[in-house]
Formats: C-alpha cells, structure tokens, sequence
C-alpha cells in the first residue's frame, strides 16, 4: 500500500511540474493565444509562488554590464570635440578596430541576454504595480551607461546641434545645411554627407535642438548633453503611453514596457545615439493613448507634434482622423474628418515653422536621406544585387538605377499597406494600424538604420505580439545588429566585393531565423501539448496571463 502511494505522489508532482513547464514555455515563446482585447478584457497575473529577485537581479547585471563594456569600447566620433566617456580599466579607449568590434559583440549579447531575461520576469510578478516599478528601475539602470560620453554608433546627433546652432543664428536648416556656420566645433562635427544637405525634420525637432544648444551657451559638447535629456523625455513618454496602451488592450503593461521599450534598439540606439526619433516615438505613443482614452484632442495635439519631429508620424495622425468617431460611421464622414484633422495639422505646423525660421524645404529634404546605400533595406540590396549578378555574365548594368526601381515598387507597396491598414484600422485599431505602417514602411523604404523601428516595433508590443511574438523578437535582435561600431556605418560595408549580394544574404537570413524562431516555438507547444495529454493533464490556460 505505502508504495502504491508513493507512485501516486510521484506522478502527482511529475504532472505539476510538466504543467507549469508547458505554460512558462507557451507564455514566453508565444505570447497571448488570440482572444479578446476589448475594454471590456483584464490581464490577470499568475502569482509567482516564487519570486526570485535574485534572478530578477541577474537580468539587471546582465544589462547593464552590456551597456557598460559598449559604451566604454565604442569609438569616439573622429571630428567631433573630445569630451569625457566612460572608462573601464581592461577596455581600451580607444582600441583597434577588432578590440572595439569583438567587445560590441560581448556587450550586444549581454544586452540581448539581458532583455530576454527581463521580459521573462515581468511574467513573474504578481503585483502590477511592483512589476512597473522593476521594468522602469531596470530599464533606466541600462540607459545610464550608454549615455555617459560620445554617442553611440551614429553620428547624427551632431547633425542635429548643427542644425539648432543654425536656428539660433537665423539661418534656415531647411534650405541649406551647417556648411552655412563656416569653420566651428558645429560644423566639424556634422557628418561630411549631411554638412549640405538641408534638415530633414520639422520645426518641433528643430526647437528642441535650438534650445539644448542655447541651453549649453553654444557649446557642441553641453548642447549634445542637454539633447540627451530631451531624449530622455522622449523615452519615458513612449514608456508611458505604451504602458496606458497596453492596460486599455486588457494587456501586462509591464511586459509591453520591457518589450517595447526595453530592447536593444531602444537602450543602444535610440538612448546610446540620442536620435531624435525617441522624440518621434514619445508623441506617437503618448497621443494614442490618450486618444485610445477618449481624450482625442490632446492626443491629436501631440500626434501633430510627432508629425513636427519627423513626417512618418503622419499615418498616426491619418489614421486618428479616420477612426474619430468610436461609432459605426460612413466613408464621407470618415474622409471629412481625417482631411479637417490634417487641415488643422497643416495650420499648426506652418505656425510653428513660422515661429522656429524654418521653411517648407524639411518635407523636401527626406529624399536627399536615400542616398545611403550600404544598409541592409532589402529594395536598395535587391537592385545592386540584380546588377552585382548581372555582372558576372558579363552585362554592366547601372546598379543605382536598378535599385533606385525597386525602391519605387517598395514605396508604392508601402502606400498599399498603408491603404490596406486604413481600412481595417476601425476593427483592428489606430494603434496596430500605426505601429504595423509604420514597421512596413521602413522595411520596404530606400533606408534602414536600427533606430527607425522602435517607435513601430512599440506601438506593436503595446498592442501584444501574439502568436508571432518568437518573430518579432528575433527580428529586433537582429536589426540592433545592423550597425557596428568601427566605423558607424552599416556591418555591410566591410570586407571584400559584393558588398550588397552579402547584404542581401544577411536580410535572408534574418528572414529565415524569424521563421525558424515561429516554426520551432510553434513544434515544441505541440510537442508540449502532446506530452501533457499523453500524461493525463491539460496544460494551464495561457490566455489567462496576458503578456503583450
């Protein structure tokens, strides 16, 4: 009898332990199985029966121990004023080229390591409110590294004090570039691509360059400094409005932050390198929520800011108008709304343009960001890659125009996407509308630098991954891959001939490791499953613990 009953407890823990096996594997990997994310649904947190801060504590280390060894091996920018950086005894400053790549590698797969973990956890704690404390606590702790010294992996945020100098001075950055100051730290600074080119952004990102380097009394080092706060608040508004936004879908804000804005992308990027598309990304986020909230005309007003910091923003603000009325409407009525919204958008944004100096030719200025060819935007790599084949049997075709064709098919896919998604956007939501256009728009368009997908990459884990969360993740992980830091351009440009069919390989094999990431998750919760009724036992609901 007694080991009747201690095979009967034996089988017992063995079925709770599959059990719970099945359902951390279903909820990490898959995410939330689709159901209903109307106002009406509420996520409800499992209780973590054992919390384990120290492995919370491990997630923080392995994070900012990544931040770290990156931004005290990365490369200052050679033609920029010497400032003060972070310093790390072993880690030379500045090394060799392979020192600095080799110690990339090291910090990127500490980050990535540590953003994995991080989102793992936020599905462990059982208080909301405790959850949010940690996501944030841990998420600014990874921030700090990466803003102490240079930039990171990106020149652009001297582009942008430039242009601020130049506000402040008069002189419009939309009709000429910082070659107009003559010979100062601002120009010296400025990449030799853009010291012509005119500024490609509107007159709310403009005033927030003009007053950091007003702030630094016309300093390139404070004024890049004072920048990286307003980066900051572009940050922590993201932050909020993808946390209101995934509480509004009935979803884990806590998950949706460390997604969304605890990624590599975000932390090395958009933190590191102080891109203004953080200031982009808060509007955008921050207004939807609020207009998700009924409170339609502050979240417009700060979409119509968005759409001031760089024009992408407009499809939020297109598909705002379009989705006004929460109620059944008409196309007519629909039409009118979005154009009256726009009208008021134009109106206020020639205002500010009036106000800051700054002329229509930021709208004009976007085509002059196609002239980089060396990153890995699939229509620029398929054209040169079409001529670099072409090539080897002899025909010498002009490369720039093959591929300049098939940029105009990816911009004409891209305004299908984004007709597709207007007309859905009433039954799917302004949200998932915007991040999916918005993620389309720069996998299709001329250009792809990491930074560009936070703000799309956002708004969608805000909204819940759902069964393509694996996907998605591989996808992000990648993409902060694209740019290295030897020489702050594409990793596609080193090494050898054939520069842009190896870069097309490398877009494939994104490709095909997102797939592999979705086909291998979705084999092993069958395999799960499998095992868990060949046990007896039904696997614990996922849907229960929403994680976005």
């Amino acid at each position: 009898m007694l080991e009747v009953l201690r095979r009967a407890r034996d089988r017992v823990n063995a079925t709770s332990e599959i059990d719970d096996a099945i359902h951390r594997a279903k909820a990490f990997m898959l995410g939330p199985e689709p159901s209903d994310t109307s106002e009406d649904s509420h996520w409800r947190p499992e209780p973590d029966q054992r919390p384990r801060p120290l492995l919370t504590a491990l997630v923080a280390l392995s994070g900012v121990l990544g931040g770290i060894v990156i931004a005290a091996s990365a490369p200052q920018w050679r033609l920029a004023v010497p400032a003060w950086r972070l310093t790390v005894p072993f880690i030379g400053h500045p090394g060799s080229s392979t020192e600095s790549t080799l110690w990339f590698l090291c910090g990127l797969v500490l980050l990535s390591v540590g953003w994995l973990g991080l989102i793992q956890r936020m599905g462990r704690i059982a208080d909301p409110r405790r959850a949010l404390v940690v996501v944030g606590a841990v998420i600014v702790l990874w921030a700090i590294p990466v803003s102490l010294g240079p930039p990171l992996l990106s020149n652009d945020v001297y582009s942008y004090v430039a242009q601020g100098e130049m506000s402040s001075r008069g002189i419009d950055p939309s009709s000429t570039g910082p070659v107009e100051l003559g010979r100062g730290d601002f120009l010296a600074g400025a990449d030799p691509v853009w010291r012509a080119a005119p500024a490609p952004y509107g007159p709310v990102a403009v005033a927030v360059s003009r007053a950091a380097v007003e702030l630094s009394g016309h300093r390139q080092v404070g004024a890049i400094a004072w920048y990286r706060v307003f980066v900051w608040i572009g940050v922590a508004m993201a932050a909020v409005g993808i946390g209101l936004i995934a509480v509004r879908n009935g979803l884990s804000p806590a998950i949706a932050i460390a997604i969304g804005i605890g990624n590599p992308i975000v932390i090395l990027h958009l933190i590191g390198g102080a891109h203004n598309d953080a200031l982009m990304f808060g509007f955008v986020a921050l207004g939807l929520a609020l207009f998700q909230r009924e409170r339609r005309v502050l979240g417009a007003a700060l979409l119509i800011a968005a759409t001031a910091v760089k024009l992408p923003a407009v499809v939020a603000l297109i598909y705002a108008g379009w989705c006004w009325r929460p109620v059944v409407d008409s196309w007519r009525r629909r039409v009118m709304s979005t154009a009256a919204l726009l009208a008021v958008a134009v109106v206020v944004i020639v205002l500010g343009c009036l106000l800051v100096g700054l002329g229509p030719g930021w709208i004009t200025a976007l085509k002059s960001t196609g002239k980089v060819n060396d990153t890995y935007s699939p229509t620029t790599k398929i054209g040169f890659s079409i001529a670099e084949l072409l090539a080897l049997v002899g025909l010498h075709v002009d490369g720039a125009s093959l591929a300049a064709g098939v940029r105009a098919l990816g911009l004409l896919a891209t305004a299908g996407l984004a007709s597709v998604m207007l007309t859905r956007s009433p039954r799917i939501g302004v949200v998932r509308a915007t991040g999916i256009v918005l993620i389309g728009y720069v996998i299709l368009g001329p250009v792809i630098w990491p930074w560009y997908f936070a703000a799309g990459f956002g708004l969608l884990a805000a909204c819940g991954l759902g069964r393509y969360r694996p996907s998605l993740l591989v996808i992000c992980l990648a993409v902060s891959w694209f740019v290295w830091p030897t020489s702050v351009m594409s990793i596609g440009t080193f090494g050898g001939g054939y520069q842009h069919l190896r870069g097309l390989g490398v877009v494939l094999g994104v490709a095909a490791l997102a797939v592999g990431a979705q086909f291998w998750a979705a084999r092993h919760e069958r395999r799960l499953g499998s095992l868990s009724d060949g046990d007896g036992a039904a696997p614990a609901p996922v849907g229960a613990s929403r994680a976005g």
